[in-house]
C-alpha cells in the first residue's frame, strides 16, 4: 500500500504558500487544522484554483470538488486530510500488484 499522509499534504500546500503565510505574520508550523486559506486572505479564488491545480499535479491525484465539503476545500485540516486519502487511493490503483512505484 502507497500511503500518503496528510502531514505531507499539509507540508506541500503550506511549503508553497510559505512566502504569503511569513508576510502575513503566520509561523508555518503552527498553522491549525481549520485554519481557512480563504478566509483568512493567504489566497483568493484564483489561489483556490491554482492551489487545487498544483496538488493534483503534486500528488497525481484528482480532487473530486463535489466529494469535499465546500466549506473545507479551503481549511488545511479536511482538505490535507481528503487530498491524503484520494491520492493514496490512486496511488495503490496504479501500482501494479508485487512491484513496488520505485522500482
Amino acid at each position: 500500500m502507497n500511503h500518503i499522509s496528510a502531514d505531507e499534504v499539509r507540508a506541500a500546500i503550506l511549503f508553497r504558500l510559505q512566502g504569503r503565510l511569513t508576510a502575513m505574520g503566520i509561523d508555518t508550523q503552527n498553522v491549525p487544522d481549520d485554519f481557512d486559506l480563504l478566509t483568512e486572505g493567504v489566497i483568493d479564488s484564483q489561489g483556490v484554483v491554482e492551489m487545487i491545480a498544483a496538488v493534483e499535479q503534486g500528488f497525481h491525484t484528482q480532487i473530486e470538488l463535489e466529494d469535499l465539503d465546500p466549506e473545507d476545500i479551503t481549511v488545511i485540516g479536511p482538505l490535507c486530510r481528503y487530498v491524503a486519502e484520494r491520492a493514496t487511493f490512486n496511488a495503490d490503483l496504479q501500482t501494479p500488484v508485487g512491484k513496488s512505484k520505485l522500482a
